[in-house]
């Protein structure tokens, strides 16, 4: 059998699997792909012309392309949107003609049938979001405040209005200090982490730095293209590439490290990077607003607080050094806003929430009451009451209770509450896989000599995060979504601030839904990366298999 039969072939059971075994009198083997091939090339007739010559077809591609330029749309616009809708129009025919051309439904008819419904929802669900994406909306209330979307409106000015320096284009315009090297700080340790964690996963090395490059460069497009943006593009180009340069380094030695060493080496480097990550997080709060203890110290070395030499630094007579920088002012925690706060939040959510999970779990399953009681007690209080709930509780109740120990703002007590809201619930998810670990395991580590806290944390913990993966990813999937709630208690996160977007930017007036797209396409990205991390993470512990399972 040839190659071109095979293929013939193959696509007559894709045919099968979607109109259905063909069952007119008149089909046979004989001309049975003769009848393919006409349906297909009646489908791109009617997807490329439609029904330009009567009207009595749906649009193709020419009357949809010149109806996109009509409505105001570039060329190239009009051009992928009449493409995309004649790709869809097409396949539905097809499916529609192969129906009709073979008489599918004499036996297959729910199959036909399914099929040709599908086909067509396919195209008018693909048609009408092409349409509003390519040909209707107005993207420019997004361009022109994408820096404000992804830091909020406090640190926008003060990150882009900095005085006497690269990142400011008119002195005039400027009347704070510098803060935005704080942000580069948190992005050089950010991609070494997640660089150096998909290097100890083994893949080919392609696999990561191809879409590494593109998200790099695709960063650069955004922070260098000049639509209403007052700093000069230098300052974020330098610090990308330096810190692609950085991902780049950090993969190469993980990679080499990993390939060169035991299996058990590799895994304690997992263990380092993930300290890392935890490290990264705190570090990203400490650079954001250093305490005071750090500003005292920083100025005991001689460093002199930008914001007391104002007038100089707007004179051009005082450059800030970075010991300057750190015995200034940072930015305080209620003048986050955007991308930013809820990342923070989210990881706040996983990273603290999966300790405190740990412990949690733990302690519901301790024998002594004085561990158990309160694990129980915190962990179904805060599973009776929904997040927002909780989020108020933080807003209005918890500073009685901090405030004669720590005065936090509002953002550090929503930190505390998505953790100890994720806490409890991955604890649940841990006391699952902690019943699951077989005993043997436990007692084989007793008689190697292991302490009950030795077995807990290095026999027991690992099988059972091993087991609850998937769920344990469900929950921080969760808890990044739920991040969109802090728009009610009215933190200025990414969903508040692209809900109300356009009425406070007047020349975009009425252009909601734009923003409210793009904040979908943002949190479904980060929900799916994280999704495709867990999955490789499984395939790197060998729990994927096809067919569910352990792999053998």
């Amino acid at each position: 059998m040839s190659l071109r039969d095979l293929n013939m072939n193959s696509f007559l059971e894709l045919e099968e699997s979607i109109a259905g075994k063909a069952g007119g009198r008149w089909v046979n083997s004989g001309n049975n792909s003769q009848l393919s091939l006409l349906a297909i090339s009646l489908a791109l007739v009617f997807g490329i012309c439609g029904g330009m010559w009567e009207g009595f077809l749906p649009n193709g591609f020419l009357e949809l392309f010149a109806k996109g330029e009509t409505e105001g749309a570039s060329y190239l616009n009009a051009m992928i949107f009449g493409t995309l809708s004649a790709i869809v129009i097409t396949f539905a025919w097809w499916v529609t003609l192969t129906t009709l051309i073979k008489w599918t439904p004499q036996k297959s008819f729910t199959t036909a049938v399914l099929g040709i419904f599908s086909a067509w929802i396919i195209v008018i669900a693909v048609r009408g979001l092409s349409h509003f994406v390519l040909v209707e909306a107005d993207w420019d209330v997004v361009w022109a405040n994408r820096v404000l979307l992804v830091v909020g409106q406090q640190m926008t000015e003060q990150m882009t209005q900095a005085p006497n320096s690269d990142s400011c284009i008119d002195v005039l315009n400027c009347y704070g200090v510098n803060q935005n090297w704080r942000l580069w700080g948190i992005l050089y340790p950010s991609f070494a982490i997640i660089a150096s964690a998909y290097g100890t996963i083994g893949e080919k090395p392609m696999k990561f730095l191809v879409p590494f490059t593109v998200l790099c460069v695709l960063l650069m497009l955004v922070a260098a293209t000049p639509s209403e943006i007052n700093y000069h593009r230098i300052v974020p180009l330098t610090n990308l590439v330096k810190a692609m340069l950085v991902g780049y380094l950090a993969y190469g030695s993980s990679y080499y490290y990993c390939s060169i060493s035991e299996e058990y080496k590799a895994v304690r480097l997992r263990m380092y990077i993930a300290i890392g990550a935890v490290a990264t997080f705190f570090f990203a709060i400490f650079i954001m607003n250093p305490p005071e203890f750090v500003k005292d110290f920083a100025a005991l070395l001689g460093g002199v607080a930008p914001q007391a030499m104002r007038d100089a630094v707007i004179a051009g007579e005082f450059v800030p050094s970075t010991l300057d920088k750190l015995a200034g002012d940072g930015i305080e925690a209620s003048q986050w806003g955007g991308l930013f706060v809820n990342l923070i939040v989210a990881t706040a959510g996983c990273v603290l929430g999966f300790g405190i999970g740990v412990v949690l779990a733990f302690g519901r399953q301790s024998e002594q009451p004085f561990f158990s009681f309160p694990s129980i007690a915190l962990i179904e209080l805060v599973r009776s009451g929904p997040l927002i709930c909780w989020l108020w509780f933080a807003v209005f109740l918890m500073p009685d209770l901090m405030d004669p120990f720590y005065d936090a703002e509002d953002i550090i007590r929503m930190l505390l509450m998505f953790g100890i809201f994720g806490g409890c619930y991955i604890a649940e998810v841990l006391r699952g896989g902690l019943q699951a670990v077989d005993s043997g395991q436990k007692e084989a580590a007793t008689a190697l000599g292991l302490s009950p806290f030795q077995t807990k944390i290095q026999v027991e913990l690992p099988n059972a995060v091993r087991t609850t993966l998937p769920s344990i990813v469900s929950v921080f999937i969760g808890l990044w979504k739920d991040t969109t709630l802090l728009f009610i208690i009215n933190m200025l996160d990414f969903f508040k601030l692209a809900k109300d977007l356009p009425a406070t930017d007047l020349r975009f007036l009425g252009n909601f839904l734009e923003p409210l797209y793009v904040t979908a396409l943002v949190f479904w990205v980060f929900a799916f990366y994280l999704s495709r991390v867990s999955m490789k993470i499984e395939k790197g512990l060998g729990l994927v298999r096809e067919g569910g399972g352990e792999a053998t």
